[in-house]
């Protein structure tokens, strides 16, 4: 579509004509044809808002260019829209051109003004896709604000979200050369040093931290943390008892504590905690809750059970009742659940009756009673036809009951509604790889499973799983080693330990066993491959 041939030219009528068939491409789902068109109404029109459609038209049509010409237009007819000067900058940092991106974005930290305009700009550079100019952009700001902190601490943020942590770690040390009382300048120092795997030189820099500001709670917080990783128990007590001086009162700083006890395994001092929580009368739910928590990961399930059952309001009841009715089918048997579970599936909320059917289903395929569990999931599937979680709860306990082609009928149904789901993806290929010769197609179901979550513990285990399969023992054993290093699972021991085992690395193979197994000492597949191996 193209405007009449005219003798005398009319501003407005081509105006009007670009508008109308912008809005015609629009209606059409023409979204590229549209921002042409409205790119074209924005040049010839002084009114803003025509400017600013047209660079959200060409936005969502994902053609930049089109969008950061609009985005300019926009800015030339209302100079100070601080909206306009932050996509023009993030459209100017994705078309490399970091020169224009910081001054626009001098102009948004301006109007923004203290430490919250750096904080919008960390957040608009984020959207970047071309990192480099993003992070040289903000450069260019520090150069010309040398002498704000602040500065610094927001180049050493942005490299570290966008995982440049050696680039962090030079920035802010240069910041804190600077400024050496800059304590975010520390804290960001801190965790660029301890995702470069570095845990010695982090712990050093929160102690240093920790010292020249003795009463900064957030401080000593942060050095908190870091004792619990490294799983430094001598200092952690001191450093909790000394948070809590310092705010005795706040309930949130208690309730953060006693989970960083409870994450360091340290049971009864968590529980010391949280009892001093719930004795205070606030947030008491969630002690109630974390108090369950604690008593499910010390094994003591009674008391947890007593712990949950006390939860009758907030946002931990359904997950409490949920728990209480899994413990319950673990300790008295699934019949002893029964009507629990029955009283959660019947819940208006859809999304957690699913979730009800699916952890009695879980209780039920540990207990071996398949036939019962996949009459629930049946029962639940009429009423939710097709629910992509309970056709995968399903696929699991078929897998379990050895019914593999089953199994595989539910994962593939769940990859007909979406082809690209990466849980289906991996526990399809897992079930190939691990239940039939056909590893070639298991790999290739991995494979396109670990592209999507190259971090996911699970995924990573069958991609170690499948190597292994397919005879490439070194390549599986890196794989499985790296799974076992994110998630200390049964699973994925007992799979490291036959690989280690083929290897001939035999002493270490037991060895993982026998830690697995101090964790979990009833874990199936564990004790099976320690048989066998041991055979």
């Amino acid at each position: 579509m193209s405007p009449p041939p005219s003798v005398d030219a009319d501003p407005e009528a081509d105006i009007l004509f670009n508008l109308l068939a912008a809005e015609l491409a629009a209606q059409a789902g023409d979204y590229p044809q549209a921002s042409r068109y409205y790119l074209d109404a924005a040049r010839l029109s002084d009114d803003a808002r025509v400017a600013e459609r047209a660079t959200r038209v060409a936005l969502f049509a994902r053609n930049f260019e089109r969008a950061l010409g609009a985005a300019n237009r926009w800015l030339a007819l209302e100079p100070d829209s601080l909206e306009a000067m932050q996509i023009a900058a993030v459209l100017e940092a994705n078309a490399g051109r970091s020169r224009e991106a910081a001054e626009l974005l001098q102009r948004v930290r301006e109007q923004v003004g203290g430490e919250e305009g750096y904080r919008v700009v960390v957040s608009l550079l984020v959207q970047a896709e071309d990192r480099d100019a993003a992070l040289l952009a903000l450069e260019r700001l520090v150069a010309a604000d040398a002498d704000d902190p602040t500065a610094w601490q927001a180049h050493a943020e942005l490299a570290l979200r966008f995982e440049e942590f050696k680039r962090a770690r030079t920035v802010a040390r240069a910041g804190l050369e600077r400024f050496p009382d800059a304590v975010q300048l520390r804290l960001v120092l801190a965790r660029a040093l301890s995702e470069l795997e570095d845990p010695d030189a982090a712990l050093e820099a929160l102690a240093a931290a920790v010292e020249a500001h003795p009463d900064r709670r957030d401080v000593r917080l942060a050095y908190a943390r870091a004792l619990v990783e490294v799983d430094d128990f001598e200092r952690i007590r001191p450093e909790f008892d000394r948070l809590i001086e310092l705010a005795p009162e706040d309930s949130e700083l208690l309730l953060t504590t006693a989970l960083l006890a409870l994450e360091a395994g340290r049971f009864e001092l968590a529980q010391d905690y949280l009892e001093r929580l719930l004795a205070s009368g606030r947030r008491t739910e969630d002690a109630r809750y974390y108090l369950g928590r604690l008593h499910e990961q010390a094994g003591d399930l009674r008391d947890a059970v007593r712990a949950y059952r006390r939860i009758t309001e907030g946002e931990h009841v359904q997950d409490a009742d949920l728990r209480r009715a899994r413990l319950i089918a673990r300790l008295d048997g699934a019949d002893a659940a029964r009507s629990l579970f029955a009283q959660l599936q019947d819940d208006s909320d859809e999304e957690y009756a699913q979730r009800a059917y699916i952890a009695e289903a879980s209780a039920l395929r540990e207990a071996g009673a398949y036939d019962t569990a996949l009459q629930r999931l049946a029962e639940a599937l009429v009423r939710f036809p097709g629910a992509p979680d309970l056709l995968y709860m399903r696929g699991l306990v078929h897998e379990r009951a050895g019914d593999i082609p089953a199994a595989e009928a539910d994962f593939r149904a769940i990859l007909e509604q979406d082809p690209d789901n990466a849980t289906a993806l991996n526990a399809l290929g897992y079930t190939l790889a691990d239940r039939t010769d056909r590893y070639d197609e298991a790999y290739d179901l991995i494979v396109r499973a670990y592209e999507q979550r190259p971090d996911d513990a699970a995924v990573v285990d069958s991609y170690g799983w499948v190597l292994y399969r397919l005879g490439r023992l070194d390549e599986a054993l890196v794989q499985l080693r790296r799974a076992y290093r994110l998630m200390q699972d049964g699973e994925i021991a007992s799979n490291l330990a036959v690989v280690l085992w083929e290897l001939g690395e035999r002493d270490e193979s037991m060895a993982v066993i026998e830690e697995a197994l101090e964790r979990d000492p009833d874990h199936e597949r564990l004790l099976r491959v320690q048989r066998e191996l041991l055979d």
